[in-house]
């Protein structure tokens, strides 16, 4: 069973469509979003059409679908987060609109192999960056695998019985083999706003007869994502870090 696991599209058109064009040559089985399907980018409301055609077997919130549903004020978002969230809440249609708000708040499990976070098990608003924060949220499901978005970079944790191993994913392409008797806490990346200053779209494919997991970046027209930014009137920061990265 291939699972194509995607996070943090963020409102960017150009960059899901470039992921799932690529993603044709294979055959995928299911479908996986970890949060945060809006906020930041132009076009909040074709990302979720798009998302709601591909019918993901399971998806869960973010912390900006939250605050675009009208489920929280996002008061504690910067400005320029919290203006973009708040222009995104205004654009969606009433039923895309309904769509994220009915979105599940994670931990969520997929088909009894493998959980899904958003930011955390204990709170979708949370990062999980260093080693102390990992082994947390390692000994809060008891799956070997965990998937985690909300941090825009693509790492794999690695838990075994002596130590927990911490890896960043840089290459374009990097297939990881997964072990019996290890645990693991892996975020895909970001599909719409990478911040480990490659700007190239990120997602990964989950293959559960091999036990691998593949990372892919790609190009996408991200100025065409920067000029739908522009045009929006939202932060000019918004649109010139989609060209570094970050």
């Amino acid at each position: 069973m291939k699972y194509l696991i995607l996070s943090d599209i963020h409102g960017n058109l150009e960059a899901l469509q470039s992921a799932l064009l690529e993603v044709k040559s294979v055959k995928i089985d299911k479908y996986i979003v970890l949060g945060d399907l809006v906020g930041y980018g132009a076009s909040p409301d074709e990302v979720v059409s798009v998302v709601r055609k591909m019918n993901p077997i399971v998806a869960i919130r973010g912390n900006h679908d939250k605050v675009a549903a009208g489920l929280s004020s996002g008061y504690d978002f910067n400005y320029a987060a919290r203006h973009a969230v708040l222009w995104t809440r205004a654009k969606l249609s009433n039923e895309n609109r309904d769509y994220i708000a009915r979105l599940p708040q994670g931990p969520a499990e997929v088909d009894g192999l493998f959980d899904i976070v958003h930011g955390a098990p204990w709170d979708e608003d949370y990062y999980i960056f260093r080693w102390q924060q990992a082994h947390a949220a390692l000994r809060q499901s008891d799956k070997q695998i965990t998937f985690f978005g909300h941090t825009h970079v693509s790492v794999i944790w690695a838990l075994d019985d002596k130590e927990l191993k911490g890896e960043a994913i840089h290459d374009d392409r990097y297939e990881y083999s997964l072990e019996e008797d290890k645990r693991y806490l892996i975020n895909p990346g970001s599909v719409g706003q990478p911040r480990d200053f490659n700007p190239k779209a990120s997602w990964a494919i989950l293959d559960t007869d091999e036990m691998k997991v593949q990372f892919f970046r790609i190009e996408y027209n991200i100025e065409g994502a920067q000029s739908k930014i522009r045009q929006a009137g939202l932060d000019e920061f918004l649109a010139d870090r989609l060209a570094v990265g970050r």
